[in-house]
């Protein structure tokens, strides 16, 4: 199918195309191009006056949504994905938490029998791996009589039973067993992840240098920041580690996302929302068989105890939230939701940019930056102009 995006200001790497169209062939983006070059003519043409178009979003840790989590099997997360989807997300890993063994296996093998492109709900990359070898003291609200030692061998049964749809794991580097585990991790083709972890900003910046690539929720979950020890500051300032980001104001405050995006810069930053399954729902109390929620001003914690337990984040509020804390333009909101995760993952060959060349993966945004359109492989999953999520 072709079909011509119109009178867009088409945010690409390196700026804004006022006034641009996109050509969209076959799922892939074959051209861009404004007013200095005339538009080829196609039938089927879309104007999306007054809007921007941005590189699909891509979240690489996410939880669930809609009702719907990850690890409840293939028709759920493909649920979760749609609703996602709604608000952008082209792109996402589907994140597992700590869980028994023999679950978590189970959750894999159920994953890996998805296909990439879920019905009408997106792209799933893969899988990240958020526990079980994570700290008790930074546990947040991972259960600690199931958090276990890194144990190369379990990681090793997961990522085969994936069928190397293991894309992330997060782990603490400070645990015996963490350099062997990351070696099992990358061997695999997994970017290994540090958080949920109690370790000094050397032990960090040392992990770093041995493989690992990315902070997990930068700031929460981590040992505390002083002026005499930084922890994962540390790492910030002097390493090239990617920093994801909760940009909900809950997780992190306005001002130190403004700190995070003056040490890392537009190039580091990951905006992901860490969404549960009861994103999408309004404030109340929550249940399942493992969990009691609690969801009060869009805040999610473990009922009673105020320990935070994901987000209710979508990846357009999250940017819109970037935005509104750092002044950011459309540029670097593109970076910070799909362009540096693409690079994570290594991706970048196919998604995270306005290209041609690259799937047709898109998300449009009006002048206050609410999701008004979206786009999966030249397919409108949200036609443009529908309302507002």
């Amino acid at each position: 199918m072709t079909e011509l995006l119109v009178d867009a200001d088409v945010v690409t790497g390196t700026g804004v195309v006022p006034g641009g169209w996109v050509l969209v062939e076959d799922g892939l983006i074959a051209d861009i191009g404004n007013s200095d070059r005339k538009a080829p003519p196609v039938g089927r043409r879309t104007s999306v006056a007054g809007a921007y178009v941005l590189p699909g979003f891509i979240d690489v840790h996410v939880h669930g949504g809609g009702g719907d989590g990850f690890g409840d099997g293939v028709a759920a997360a493909t649920r979760a994905a749609r609703f996602h989807m709604m608000s952008g997300t082209t792109s996402l890993l589907a994140g597992l938490v700590t869980a028994p063994a023999s679950a978590l296996l189970d959750q894999v093998r159920q994953l890996q029998a998805c296909p990439e492109r879920l019905g009408g709900g997106g792209r799933l990359l893969g899988i990240h791996l958020e526990g079980p070898f994570l700290s008790p003291l930074r546990r947040g609200a991972h259960d600690p009589e199931l958090l276990r030692l890194p144990d190369p061998a379990e990681l090793s049964g997961l990522c085969e039973a994936s069928g190397g749809r293991v894309r992330l794991v997060t782990a603490a580097p400070e645990l015996s067993g963490f350099h062997e585990l990351a070696r099992v991790a990358q061997a695999n083709g997994a970017v290994v992840g540090l958080g949920h972890t109690d370790a000094d900003g050397a032990a960090l910046v040392a992990a770093i240098g041995a493989g690992a690539r990315s902070l997990t929720h930068t700031f929460n979950g981590m040992r505390p920041v002083s002026h005499r020890d930084p922890g994962p500051m540390e790492a910030i300032v002097d390493s090239d580690v990617y920093c994801e980001l909760i940009c909900d104001g809950v997780h992190v405050h306005p001002s130190f996302v403004r700190v995070l995006r003056r040490l890392a810069g537009k190039d580091r930053v990951v905006l992901v929302t860490d969404a549960a399954w009861c994103a999408g729902f309004p404030d109340g109390e929550y249940r399942t068989p493992q969990r009691h929620l609690e969801v009060h001003h869009g805040a999610v914690t473990l009922f009673g105890t105020g320990t935070l337990a994901g987000s209710t984040l979508t990846m357009a509020k999250a940017a819109r939230l970037y935005a509104q804390f750092t002044g950011a333009g459309v540029v670097e909101l593109a970076a910070v939701a799909s362009t540096n995760a693409a690079r994570l993952l290594g991706e970048d060959g196919r998604l995270g940019r306005i290209q041609p060349g690259h799937l047709a993966d898109l998300v449009v945004l009006d002048r206050e930056l609410r999701c008004t359109g979206v786009m999966s492989d030249g397919n409108w999953a949200r036609p443009f102009g529908a309302a507002d999520v």
